[in-house]
């Protein structure tokens, strides 16, 4: 029995994840997450991978527990091997349909004077050069039976940000150039490269502001977002799988915003 898919999702993807293998870099919590429950749903063979045993021991039984299919495979995006030992297992399980890449770390804003070497060198690794290398493996996988890929971006992808550093902004908006670049490379094949940039988004970052009460998550949210709250990762999620199936199959190398109307109000 498969878990029960979100709203909308099943008709969307008409079964084409059915039996199909999904690559997740980043899947053990927040987007991540949320992006496998949500391919599980669809009865996709779903392997994530990412550095905490624990917390994809975590998502694995729930995904199982819900009758899904999922397998964890413990690795860094800084190490190509890692990659393409989890990508491997995924094409082991029904081919490679889609691949999300939603590793990636966060700082806060740091001003130029004060931002290491470290700081900077840690964040491009992880956040782009993580994104390309996953990239790289995932479009040499598809290349003879054709998939979509979707990165996952931000909305200071687009603009700069006072709360991020930055190493995160530019790594963000990175990641769309990647999107753009590796799209234009796939364009007469049949892989996809699409990236969504979601706003502030109801992960386990934002969990100090939540406690705080809904006024207090109004307060400070509205100023980004006009809809004045938290993007929900299932949101993020649904439009992932929208993006990976064929109903967008016109859709490459395109940015989807998910951030509550935030760069329109800039």
């Amino acid at each position: 029995m498969q878990p029960e898919p979100m709203s909308g999702v099943h008709a969307i993807t008409n079964g084409e994840f059915e039996g199909r293998g999904v690559f997740v870099s980043g899947g053990t919590s927040g987007i991540g997450a949320a992006v496998a429950r949500a391919f599980s749903a669809v009865g996709a063979n779903v392997v994530i991978l990412g550095r905490r045993p624990e917390a994809g021991a975590v998502i694995v039984d729930q995904i199982r527990s819900a009758g899904g299919a999922c397998e964890y495979v413990s690795g860094d995006i800084r190490r190509s091997a890692d990659i393409e030992r989890a990508i491997e297992i995924a094409q082991q399980g029904g081919g490679l349909r889609a691949a999300v890449n939603s590793a990636g770390i966060f700082d806060r804003s740091v001003l130029f004077d004060d931002y290491s070497d470290e700081a900077w060198d840690e964040m491009i690794a992880i956040n782009l050069t993580g994104v390309f290398r996953c990239l790289r493996a995932e479009m040499k996988a598809m290349k003879a039976h054709g998939g979509a890929i979707v990165n996952i971006g931000s909305s200071v992808g687009h603009r700069g940000s006072l709360r991020g550093s930055p190493g995160y902004v530019a790594a963000k908006h990175g990641v769309i150039g990647l999107t753009r670049q590796s799209a234009l490379e796939c364009a007469e094949g049949t892989i996809r490269v699409n990236s969504v940039s979601p706003g502030p988004t109801l992960t386990d970052m934002a969990a100090p502001l939540v406690a705080e009460g809904p006024d207090a998550v109004r307060a400070a949210i509205s100023q980004l977002n006009p809809m004045g709250r938290f993007v929900d990762p299932a949101v993020v999620a649904a439009a992932v799988l929208f993006l990976c199936s064929s109903a967008a199959e016109g859709i490459n190398g395109a940015d989807l915003a998910i951030d509550g109307g935030q760069l329109a109000k800039l």
